[in-house]
């Protein structure tokens, strides 16, 4: 009797640990990203690795990311017809953290500091959603370790970052889903301010 029920206690267990979303969550939904995107060196969108020029024309303005975004069942195996509306995800929070390749990852020495900023945006299982979010923010470029890039010696010195993106939502029925993370490729640098040209009539 007594190895009878430590055998369903051990199944039991196998059970439980069989899923990690499904442990981190009490909803019936779960989030996928999509892509993380953000603008390349020329400023075009959709880039897989982000340049974040540290001063801009004198100025110091934030560099913003794109998460795309999916909502599916927990269930894979869950019919089209049980889905409700109840099940989409509202998104309401990002964290931004930040690691380097080469493990020096103090924050406000080797990286920037990490942030959270709330969102309200829903995803839908109809459709991906974009959501825009700040990547890197302007004050960041006032402190370690990237206001050191300002310097001129430092011009042709890239500062390369992995930012590691993390979503966290609660589906329409009150129930948080577990968060996702994402990872995408920060260059840091004091990158050449594209010239302008200016003509005079005569």
């Amino acid at each position: 009797m007594k190895l009878k029920i430590i055998g369903l206690i051990i199944v039991a267990l196998v059970m439980t640990a069989c899923n990690a979303v499904e442990n981190e969550s009490t909803s019936g939904s779960m989030l996928e990203i999509v892509s993380l995107t953000g603008k390349d060196l020329e400023g075009k969108e959709g880039s897989t690795t982000v340049f974040s020029d540290v001063l801009t024309n004198g100025s110091i303005i934030n560099d913003n990311g794109v998460a795309a975004l999916r909502a599916t069942p927990l269930d894979p195996l869950m019919p089209e017809n049980e889905i409700t509306p109840y099940m989409d995800v509202m998104v309401d929070q990002i964290e931004v953290e930040f690691r380097r390749t080469d493990g020096r990852n103090v924050e406000g020495v080797d990286v920037p500091y990490r942030f959270t900023q709330p969102v309200s945006m829903l995803v839908s299982f109809s459709q991906e959603t974009e959501i825009p979010f700040v990547l890197i923010r302007h004050v960041a470029k006032l402190e370690a370790p990237l206001l050191a890039l300002r310097e001129v010696p430092s011009r042709e010195f890239i500062l390369q970052l992995v930012a590691v993106v993390t979503i966290h939502g609660k589906d329409l029925g009150g129930h948080r889903v577990s968060p996702v993370t994402g990872y995408i490729s920060v260059w840091c640098g004091n990158f050449a301010d594209p010239e302008t040209t200016t003509s005079t009539g005569k």
